[in-house]
């Protein structure tokens, strides 16, 4: 799940073109954080490391949805979803 954040912010960030992070926006799944217990902290760390300074919030989430060019599928669960804003 850790490397699933990371992997999720870096490629946010990445839809920046150069731009720098103003702030990010995390969603997890609720079963996530369930199955984590004390560990989920380690998915906040891993936005840390990838976000340095940038703030960011959050919260758990009962399943997300989002659709993308050629994506078939809109509704994700067990997902970490990251969006960042430009500064």
């Amino acid at each position: 799940a850790k490397e699933a954040a990371a992997n999720a912010t870096r490629a946010a960030v990445d839809q920046l073109n150069g731009h720098e992070p103003g702030v990010a926006l995390f969603f997890d799944c609720v079963a996530t954080r369930l199955r984590m217990g004390r560990e989920f902290g380690n998915e906040l760390d891993a936005l840390k490391e990838v976000l340095g300074e940038t703030q960011f919030a959050g919260c758990n989430t009962y399943g997300q949805v989002a659709r993308t060019t050629g994506q078939f599928n809109g509704f994700h669960n067990c997902t970490a979803v990251v969006c960042v804003l430009p500064a």
